[in-house]
């Protein structure tokens, strides 16, 4: 069996092409597309200009899909689609650029299957693990151990989305979140906080100062409260085109990872976390864990 599992997010649009075999998926590296869905109308609705820019990467993914030949392809979209107007229509007229099923994720489903995702290697040890993701759009998190996941939230905060705060000064996110978590009620033994996402993954890249991206590198590095300020101090009064020339920051990115970087921060400080892991894998991998195991039947 060979997938095609599609992330449509607020900043930009994930493909992951993977083969199963003998028990376990083979999977190529992530290829992405920056889109700025969650750049949006004042209205809310979608951008002419970022659904022209989405179209064109679902070409490129048809294309990409049937040289792999993909037998299944499964698109699923986050907080931008989800809370536009317009944004049905949108995935409908997706599907004439590219022949695939596709899902609006609640934030809640975004949050469980980050975490499926990111720990499915994990949870045999019978610990309880809390999951991040920063989005463009939104952040999640969750918290569960191998019997279930007992607490998700989703918190309308996103690099994209605070962006223009972020821009006004070097405490602004900071001072809109910090009393915005809420309470996690760990019930058993914790383990780690894992962060997945383009924001963390990308933090992790550049800690590592990565020329080249390398997600085995990615899986499992740990991030410290220190580290993240520092990368936020090092970037923020650079211009964009100094830090395009920054190891490990992608030139789609230049623009929100100091905003993406101080939504971590504030929540590392609401729940007292010293550092996180990072994780390579996310809701992509579990969405492809469920489409293999037929548990699912997406909808057109």
């Amino acid at each position: 069996m060979k997938a095609a599992i599609i992330d449509v997010g607020s900043n930009s649009i994930r493909l992951l092409l993977g083969t199963y075999i003998d028990g376990q998926w083979h999977n190529e590296p992530k290829r992405l597309w920056t889109t700025r869905l969650g750049k949006r109308n004042e209205d809310g609705s979608l951008t002419t200009e970022s659904m022209d820019a989405s179209y064109k990467a679902f070409s490129e993914i048809a294309t990409l899909a049937k040289d792999y030949g993909v037998d299944h392809c499964l698109a699923f979209a986050t907080s931008a689609v989800r809370e536009a107007s317009n944004g049905i229509a949108f995935m409908e007229q997706a599907m004439t650029y590219c022949s695939m099923t596709y899902r609006i994720l609640s934030g809640d489903e975004e949050a469980v299957y980050g975490f499926k995702g990111a720990l499915q290697d994990c949870l045999a040890d019978g610990l309880h693990y809390a999951t991040i993701d920063i989005g463009g759009g939104s952040t999640e998190l969750a918290l569960g151990s191998k019997d279930s996941i007992y607490w998700s939230r989703s918190y309308p905060v996103g690099a994209v989305r605070l962006r223009p705060l972020s821009d006004e000064g070097p405490q602004r996110v900071w001072e809109e979140t910090r009393f915005l978590w809420d309470p996690m009620m760990i019930e058993g033994t914790f383990g780690d906080f894992i962060g997945i996402g383009g924001t963390i993954t990308t933090l992790a890249a550049i800690d590592l100062k990565m020329t080249e991206y390398d997600g085995h590198k990615i899986q499992g590095h740990k991030l410290s409260r220190e580290c993240v300020e520092g990368i936020i101090l090092q970037l923020r009064y650079m211009s964009r085109d100094e830090r395009l020339h920054v190891p490990g920051l992608q030139p789609g990115r230049a623009d929100i990872i100091v905003s993406g970087a101080e939504i971590l921060t504030s929540f590392m400080d609401a729940y007292e976390v010293p550092h996180i892991f990072v994780s390579e894998q996310d809701g992509m991998e579990a969405l492809q864990q469920e489409l293999f195991e037929g548990h699912d039947e997406p909808t057109q």
